[in-house]
């Protein structure tokens, strides 16, 4: 049988199809083998802590104020003859320093009166006496208690001796009037302000000035309940040996610091703060290169009750007010119990279920829940005599998209 050429190139064109066909059959590419996919523990700051015993520190503030502090009032009148060099707000004086001085011409008037009334009063008592006397010598019963003491002068010789104690008080009052003229210091301190000056007539109750002491300073510090708490003090008793107290302020640009010491708790409780005031004293303020000056304003640091196996961290690492995020050696989060003990600004400090080492967490997580693995990322170096976390354990293992992890245990895995 003849075949024609139409079908030899048929043919022909159906072997080259079938040829090119098994050729990309052939040598098609084969897909690449893709590694699980890998999922890295999401990363925590973390803290390595050292409890320790500490003396906690109660923060507070006030303003300085003398321990005395008077507004001197005349007692007597008169025009000002004189006045100290240290009569200026800011002069400072010693105890009994004269600082105001009245004229004295009246007052020693007033004087010599009263000590000449108080001779005539003096005469007329021994003339008096003397009449007594006599009427003694010739005194006879006249059956009456009344009689009897008329006829004896005792009404006359009472009236004598109290003539003579008021001339005598009188003489005592003009010689103290006479003392008033001079305005005396009655501490050593400093003048605030002044009322009056040289050549001034003034009268009793008039003004003077207003000075204050500057051997002991006090500052009133306001305390709430917990603060209270941290210090221990023996409530409506008096303090003795009372807490250091440590003050601060800026004064020309630097820090400057004082000691004082706790010595009372005031009265009542404030009704509007609800807070409690102590009162810390400075002995001798105004000396060392920087005086403790009436009006500064201080802050306070009041030394509190020593705790054992206290640990201080970022507020942030407190959650839900009693409990800390903790990393174990599996680089798994789990939960530890603890106490507050104080805070202060963005630190606190407590104690509780934490030990020498332990992995805190201080950064903000998403999503938290106990047994979840977490990369650690440490921000202070681990205690000293710990030694040093394998790196097996230091760093979770990567987790595959299978769920899978090096040196998970299954136990761990089924808690995710």
């Amino acid at each position: 049988m003849k075949v024609s050429s139409k079908n030899k190139l048929l043919f022909i064109v159906l072997l080259v199809g079938v040829a090119v066909i098994a050729a990309v059959v052939v040598l098609k590419p084969k897909p690449e083998e893709k590694p699980p996919e890998v999922v890295v523990p999401p990363m925590a700051d973390v803290l390595y802590i050292e409890p320790r015993r500490q003396t906690l520190l109660v923060p507070s503030q006030g303003t300085v104020h003398a321990r005395h502090e008077i507004d001197v009032i005349a007692r007597v009148g008169g025009v000002i003859e004189s006045v100290d060099d240290a009569f200026v707000p800011g002069g400072f004086f010693n105890k009994d320093a004269r600082l105001l001085q009245l004229e004295q011409a009246d007052y020693r008037y007033q004087v010599t009166r009263a000590e000449s009334q108080l001779a005539n009063a003096k005469s007329a008592l021994a003339q008096e006496q003397g009449h007594a006397k006599q009427a003694k010598r010739e005194w006879r019963d006249l059956g009456s208690e009344a009689a009897n003491a008329l006829f004896l002068r005792k009404p006359h010789l009472e009236a004598a001796q109290a003539a003579v104690e008021a001339a005598r008080a009188d003489r005592d009052q003009a010689k103290l009037d006479l003392e008033r003229t001079s305005l005396k210091a009655p501490f050593a301190g400093r003048v605030v302000e002044t009322f009056v000056d040289l050549g001034q007539y003034i009268t009793p109750g008039t003004p003077l000035a207003k000075i204050h002491s500057t051997g002991i300073a006090e500052v009133r510090l306001p305390l709430t309940d917990q603060q209270l708490a941290l210090l221990d003090l023996p409530l409506g008793k008096t303090i003795e040996n009372g807490p250091a107290v440590r003050l601060k302020a800026v004064v020309a640009g630097r820090e400057h610091e004082w000691r004082a010491q706790l010595v009372r708790t005031e009265a009542s409780i404030d009704p509007n703060s609800r807070f409690i005031f102590a009162v810390a004293q400075v002995q001798k303020p105004y000396e060392g290169d920087v005086p403790l000056m009436n009006g500064l304003f201080v802050e306070a640091d009041i030394a509190g009750r020593t705790f054992d196996d206290v640990v201080e961290l970022p507020r942030q690492a407190l959650h839900e007010g009693d409990h800390l995020l903790v990393l174990n050696d599996e680089s798994q989060l789990i939960y530890k119990t603890v106490e507050l003990l104080q805070t202060i600004g963005d630190k606190i400090w407590l104690r509780g279920d934490i030990a020498v080492g332990d992995r805190v967490i201080v950064s903000s997580l998403g999503y938290s829940r106990e047994g979840m693995v977490l990369t650690a990322n440490p921000l202070n170096e681990r205690p000293a005599g710990l030694g040093n976390i394998s790196e097996d354990t230091a760093e979770p293992a990567a987790i595959s998209a299978t769920g899978d992890a090096a040196g998970v245990s299954n136990a761990s895995q089924g808690g995710k």
